[in-house]
C-alpha cells in the first residue's frame, strides 16, 4: 500500500496538480441505521472530497420527509415509514446515490431523490455542469426525452428534475409516480448521452 502511494504521489508530482486531485480523492458511503416497528432509516452518509453540502442535503431530505410522515399519520398502527439508498454509480469519475422515502397505509407512495458527484472537482454534477458552456442543454435533453416518452405528459426539463449520471457515463432523467404519467405506471426514467 505504501509503495503504491509513494508511485502515486511521484507520477503526480511530475504530471502536475490535476493528476494530484484526482488520485488522492477516494469516496466512501456508509450510514446510520434506526429500525422501529413501524419506522426504517438507513440514511446514507458520503466520506471525500467536497461532499458536505450533498450529505447536508440528504440530511435535509430525510428529515423533511419523516416529519411529514409523522405529521400525517400521527403514530397509526398502520402505517410505516421507510427511509432507504441505492448506490447507482460508483466509477472513476461519478458517483450516484437514489435517496427513497417510501410511506405504506394501505398503499404506498415513494419520492426519491439523486444525488451525482463529479469525483474529479468535487462537485455536485448539474445538468448545465454536464453538457457545457455555450450549448443549449435544455433543447438537446428535451429532444431527446420526448422521443422516449411518447403517450406522457412531459413537456420539458426544469431544475426540479431529477437526474444522475449512470455507469456508462449516459444523463438518466427519473420521474416520480404519477409525475408525467398514471400511477399505474410506476417510476419512470429516460437515458440521454452526453
Amino acid at each position: 500500500m505504501l509503495k503504491k502511494l509513494f508511485i502515486s504521489t511521484v507520477a503526480a508530482m511530475v504530471i502536475g496538480a490535476p493528476v494530484v486531485h484526482a488520485a488522492t480523492h477516494s469516496y466512501k458511503v456508509s450510514s446510520q441505521n434506526t429500525n422501529t416497528k413501524q419506522v426504517t432509516m438507513k440514511v446514507p452518509t458520503v466520506k471525500g472530497y467536497g461532499t458536505a453540502a450533498m450529505n447536508k442535503q440528504i440530511q435535509a431530505f430525510q428529515k423533511a420527509q419523516y416529519q411529514d410522515y409523522k405529521k400525517t399519520f400521527k403514530g397509526s398502527k398502520y402505517a410505516s415509514y421507510d427511509f432507504n439508498y441505492k448506490v447507482l454509480t460508483n466509477t472513476k469519475k461519478y458517483l450516484a446515490l437514489q435517496v427513497s422515502s417510501t410511506v405504506t397505509a394501505g398503499d404506498s407512495a415513494t419520492v426519491s431523490k439523486y444525488y451525482t458527484l463529479n469525483k474529479d472537482t468535487g462537485k455536485q454534477v448539474t445538468l448545465a455542469s454536464l453538457y457545457g458552456k455555450g450549448k443549449d442543454y435544455k433543447k438537446i435533453i428535451n429532444k431527446a426525452v420526448k422521443k422516449q416518452a411518447k403517450g406522457t405528459s412531459f413537456k420539458s426539463i426544469n431544475k426540479e428534475t431529477k437526474f444522475y449520471v449512470n455507469k456508462h457515463n449516459k444523463l438518466v432523467l427519473t420521474f416520480d409516480e404519477g409525475e408525467i404519467a398514471p400511477y399505474s405506471e410506476g417510476a419512470l426514467s429516460y437515458t440521454v448521452n452526453i
